[in-house]
């Protein structure tokens, strides 16, 4: 008989809210003169990003060497385009309503492949106080998705093993990766389709 369900981690860009907007990458990059399609990859698939996202080099450094390919010359262009690029991002009023509701029945974690290493900067930010027991960030313990090491440690610290746990992610090859160390893995692609998915892994869902 599968194991119990009793911890439920999750990714937060992409699945508590939706950093990646398509309309609003178009708009930059045809402001810059970049290439249709290239800002994603120079932002998030950069040796620098690498670096960043396990704390080899800080959020401020990252930006000062990404930004000579996007044409940004100053702090304060560099300031504009940061605003203009996350500006309106939000939580996801129902993905917070659930995972809320997941709390009062298992324990919950956040897993996330970011340059910050202040959780409480994410918490104040994008309002998930109450959400999380644990919030484990790539630059924060230098180990980011898909590593082993870093599922290893969040289970860790939730006090859970991975048959016992639900990692929810939107990127395909970081469900695989849990997967392969023993965690039930959902590949995100909606709130409408997350909830069936957890309920035929035995969550127990109920209204946040």
């Amino acid at each position: 008989m599968p194991a119990q369900i009793e911890a439920v981690i999750l990714d937060f860009g992409g699945v508590m809210a939706r950093v990646y907007r398509p309309e609003r990458f178009r708009i930059l990059e045809e402001r810059l003169g970049l290439e249709p399609g290239s800002l994603s990859g120079i932002l998030w698939r950069s040796p620098e990003w690498r670096q960043a996202e396990v704390g080899k080099i800080s959020d401020e450094e990252y930006w000062q060497r990404v930004a000579p390919r996007l044409g940004l010359q100053t702090p304060e262009a560099i300031h504009g385009f940061q605003t203009d690029l996350f500006g309106g991002i939000t939580a996801d009023a129902r993905m917070v309503g659930l995972v809320r509701g997941l709390r009062r029945r298992v324990r919950t974690g956040l897993l996330s492949n970011a340059s910050a290493r202040e959780p409480d900067w994410l918490i104040q930010r994008y309002g998930l106080d109450g959400l999380f027991d644990v919030i484990v960030l790539s630059a924060a313990v230098g180990l980011a998705k898909p590593d082993p090491a870093i599922y290893r440690l969040a289970l860790e610290r939730l006090g859970t093993v991975a048959a016992a746990t639900v990692f929810v992610d939107d990127h395909e090859p970081n469900v695989a990766a849990a997967e392969a160390i023993g965690l039930r893995g959902i590949h995100f692609s909606g709130y409408e389709a997350l909830l069936p998915a957890l309920r035929k892994l035995g969550v127990a869902l109920q209204p946040g």
